[in-house]
């Protein structure tokens, strides 16, 4: 009989690229597990955290696994699948029972099911599944219904080992309980320096997925197109809360696109603003700036908005094009300015190594990054290499025109892009000139 459920979650062994200041890896609060929590504690199930960032025993915790215990492991793509295979082979050889889910496991559940120790993956955005699944392994299930979410189980119905989208568009009202706070014992391990927001930073997730449809981002596939939204006002409770047993003193969000609903963004600055009164950032896709009135943007900034997340990723049209990314680059200063002129400091992201681009994008995205930083030193860029996310467009066309893709749980664990691993696709000229560059651009480098 089953008792306990344990959630693991990986390093992301991310320390030369998200270091702070301090020269620390950015460790932020799992909040996957806080989430599925209640899930189960209504089966009557005790609940525990094992986080292998925070805690160097992991291994020996895992260790002590056995018949009565569930491990629920999250799985992003790269590094961090290294650990979720570790710590899964040796909680089934111990006989737990093993779940996973997350962000590779959506894309490729039946992959990830026959190339893992898992029992069970659960795909999607993963309340759900996951509660109807440890209703099963108690025996508190209803029967079997049309309308159950999607688990794959061993010994059920084979699917072919291709991507999988949870939903098929459009905005989605979460289902999802009030999250957990109770299951971080400690929370200054999930306390991260941020020179752009406060010493003392914590982080939340209002809303989950994507309904643009960048053609280099996985976040649309892994939601199906579809947006996954939290009351805001829940969630600003949630934030008050945390903020209280953190001792935070700003918040960071790390919403996919927190921007996307000019009223939701609005309700969140005023709730926040009244209830939380800490400096706060959160991601803003470039259209949505570009759109967004001078009065929303100063309103936000006195509600506490202090940085903002822009992903630009090219200032070539033509490869605006490619991305789908659908804003205008020609308005790239205007943007930094307007951001400046409201108090707010921008993190600019770019990516290079785009499939048939011209050789010189590289020094292009290099200029347009130190010219953001020359119209205000407070700004910050940094330079990504494109590295194929699974079941993206481009991914896909690359596999189409032969070139060498992942296609196990191994291979998936290599993945970084800041390495420019993908054989035939970088200038390989450009690999320590963007490494140089973003040392200059960022403090979230430590090269």
């Amino acid at each position: 009989m089953i008792t306990d459920v344990w959630f693991f979650q990986p390093r992301t062994m991310a320390k030369a690229n998200y270091a702070t200041a301090a020269g620390q890896e950015q460790t932020w609060t799992p909040w996957w597990a806080c989430y599925l929590t209640p899930a189960a504690g209504a089966t009557g199930l005790a609940v525990h955290l094992i986080d292998a960032r925070v805690d160097p025993e992991w291994r020996t915790r895992v260790a002590a696994l056995g018949p009565r215990d569930v491990l629920a492991v999250t799985a992003m793509t790269g590094a961090a699948l290294r650990d979720a295979l570790d710590a899964s082979d040796l909680a089934r050889s111990l006989g737990a029972y093993v779940v996973w889910g997350g962000p590779h496991p959506t894309l490729f559940p039946a992959e990830t099911l026959a190339q893992s120790a898992a029992h069970a993956v659960v795909p999607g955005f993963g309340h759900a599944g996951f509660a109807l699944l440890l209703r099963r392994l108690t025996g508190t299930a209803p029967p079997p219904s049309p309308q159950d979410p999607r688990i794959l189980t061993e010994g059920g119905t084979p699917l072919p080992l291709t991507p999988a989208r949870p939903h098929r568009g459009g905005t989605i009202d979460a289902v999802d309980p009030v999250p957990s706070l109770e299951l971080i014992t400690d929370w200054e391990p999930y306390v991260n320096p941020d020179v752009a927001i406060a010493e003392r930073t914590v982080n939340y997730v209002t809303s989950e997925g994507c309904l643009r449809r960048c053609t280099f981002c996985s976040e649309p596939e892994t939601s199906g197109h579809s947006w996954y939204v939290r009351p805001v006002a829940r969630a600003v409770e949630v934030i008050a809360d945390m903020a209280a047993r953190a001792r935070a003193g700003g918040i960071k969000l790390h919403d996919p696109n927190f921007f996307h609903d000019p009223q939701r963004a609005g309700e969140f600055a005023a709730r926040i603003a009244e209830q939380v009164a800490l400096p706060w950032a959160a991601s803003l896709h470039p259209a949505d700036l570009q759109a967004m009135p001078d009065s929303q943007l100063h309103a936000a900034a006195a509600a506490g908005l202090c940085r903002v997340l822009v992903g630009m990723e090219t200032p070539v049209p033509e490869l605006i094009k490619l991305s789908n990314k659908r804003y205008d680059p020609a308005g790239i200063a205007h943007m930094v300015r307007r951001l400046s002129a409201a108090g707010v400091r921008g993190m600019f992201t770019f990516i290079v190594g785009w499939p048939d681009a011209d050789p010189g994008h590289y020094q292009q995205t290099i200029d347009c990054a130190f010219a953001i930083r020359d119209l205000d030193p407070a700004h910050q860029c940094k330079i990504h290499f494109l590295e194929p996310w699974p079941g993206t467009p481009i991914e896909k066309m690359l596999r189409r025109r032969g070139v060498t893709m992942p296609h196990t749980l191994t291979d998936w664990a290599e993945i970084d892009y800041y390495q420019a691993q993908v054989t035939g696709l970088h200038d390989p000229r450009y690999t320590a000139i963007v490494r140089e560059a973003n040392r200059a651009l960022s403090p979230y480098i430590d090269a």
